[in-house]
């Protein structure tokens, strides 16, 4: 018997087989390699927004809290935004005490685009963007006084005083004075705002030039001060009745109610490059706050580090807008706009002023209550010419002195690196005007973020309306 023997056949995959399950497989991997990459980019995207917008809310956090404290110890706002800084004056025309705005700066670096204008070498901001400073005691406490402690050398002309602040008000109330010494051994000096109770028209502001604060940690009873009132005149009350004539000094007869140690800072948008000594090179700018001596343009302490404090990158723009209860809104035929404060019928009455009015229309912005909104605002000069930011016209309140209510600040931010697949809109989405406050984004140098390399950075605007407390 024959038995017919075969050999079983091979088991495995044919090289068509093999070939497909290998296609299949690079398919599945390129798109696992691209959903990473693609989830990469949306992370690092994120990431760089996230940061961004982390940015404009720690400048924003930070200009609110000062600006909220503006002239907080007796500074007035004393806004003029019609004068001009010329740091050849005996007596500089300051374009306010408590809150100051150099809007749009322009020019050379050298012009007043230094942020201690007069002072070369010291940080520059960018183009077009604002200079906000704010003053007042914001660190150290407010100390009560005895009237009777404040020792004038002359009561009519007075050009030095001598001061005892107690660790215990006349009422009794403890008031610490190491911090008040603290901040006199960091600086080695200190500006004193005083304040009277007769109102806040009556403050002097003097340079304490010699103390008997102890050293170490110890607190003590009373601080003996002797003070220079002719170093910080730009800030001290015009003492003339003509408008025309400068006449800032310390108050004659002036008895003090408060003392706190005066402090001023500046915030800016710093013109930096990736190539420091190529202007050329790509814009790197960053918001900083500088400090300085109050009333002068030296830095804090004598420190030219105080000039440039950064707080946070990619800053592109800061813009100040001011509220008044000007009373002056009108439309082309010199009517009341609707909703104008004059409008207000009861304010005969006693009720307080309900409106400040900004015109829902751009091209009517320079007739409302905010002043830096609309280009019309100052002239070519940057000077506001017009008297309706410093008094009333209509009756009830003809010729006295508008109120500053509110201060808006708008500060724009972009991401750190571009992205290529993104392009960013208009600044304004109204087609044809393309503004941020009175900054026009379609003139240069401001249009340079326009261009189609610039618009692949993302950006963002944040807007704050702050209500300075003691002004």
């Amino acid at each position: 018997m024959t038995r017919n023997s075969r050999r079983p056949a091979e088991a495995g995959f044919t090289l068509i087989e093999l070939l497909l399950a290998l296609i299949v497989a690079a398919e599945v991997i390129v798109a696992a390699a691209m959903a990473f990459d693609f989830s990469n980019q949306a992370a690092a995207v994120q990431t760089q927004v996230t940061d961004m917008q982390q940015s404009l809310r720690i400048v924003q956090h930070d200009i609110a809290r000062l600006v909220r404290m503006a002239g907080r110890g007796g500074l007035p706002a004393g806004i003029r935004p019609e004068l001009e800084f010329d740091p050849s004056d005996t007596i500089p025309d300051l374009l306010g005490m408590a809150i100051e705005v150099r809007n749009n700066v322009t020019g050379t670096a050298e012009s007043d685009r230094r942020i201690a204008r007069g002072v070369a070498n010291s940080p520059v901001a960018l183009e077009g963007t604002d200079i906000l400073t704010v003053r007042g005691c914001f660190i150290n406490p407010l100390y009560a006084l005895d009237p009777e402690t404040l020792v004038l050398d002359d009561p009519a002309l007075p050009t030095a005083a001598t001061l005892v602040i107690k660790s215990e008000s006349v009422i009794k109330i403890p008031q610490p004075l190491r911090p008040f010494c603290e901040e006199l051994d960091a600086a080695g000096s200190g500006t004193l705002l005083l304040a009277s109770s007769e109102g806040r028209a009556v403050y002097g502001v003097g340079l304490i030039t010699q103390d008997d604060c102890p050293g170490g940690a110890a607190n003590p009873d009373l601080v003996n001060l002797q003070l220079d009132l002719t170093v910080n005149s730009p800030l001290n009350p015009d003492q003339s009745s003509d408008p025309l004539v400068r006449d800032r000094r310390f108050p004659p007869r002036m008895e003090a109610l408060t003392a706190c140690l005066l402090e001023e800072y500046r915030y800016f948008v710093q013109e930096l490059h990736d190539d420091p000594a190529d202007p050329t090179s790509p814009l790197r700018p960053r918001l900083a706050r500088a400090r300085f001596e109050p009333g002068t343009e030296l830095p804090y302490g004598g420190d030219a580090q105080n000039y440039a404090l950064p707080l946070a990158d990619g800053i592109i723009d800061l813009q100040v807008a001011l509220g008044f209860d000007t009373g002056y809104p009108r439309d082309e035929a010199n009517t009341s706009i609707p909703g104008a404060i004059d409008d207000d019928t009861d304010f005969l009455n006693g009720s307080n002023d309900e409106v400040i009015y900004e015109a829902p229309v751009f091209a009517n912005r320079n007739l409302d209550d905010w002043l830096y909104n609309h280009p019309d605002d100052v002239n070519a000069q940057g000077k506001a010419l017009s008297p309706r930011w410093r008094v009333h016209d209509f009756d009830g309140r003809a010729g006295l002195e508008v109120q500053l209510y509110h201060v808006r600040v708008t500060t724009i931010a972009r991401t750190n690196r571009a992205d290529r697949t993104y392009q960013a809109p208009d600044f304004d989405p109204v087609v044809g005007r393309d503004y941020v406050e009175d900054h026009d984004y379609d003139t240069a140098p401001a249009n340079a973020f326009k261009s189609l390399e610039n618009r692949k950075f993302r950006r963002r605007a944040l807007t704050t309306i702050i209500d300075p407390r003691n002004l």
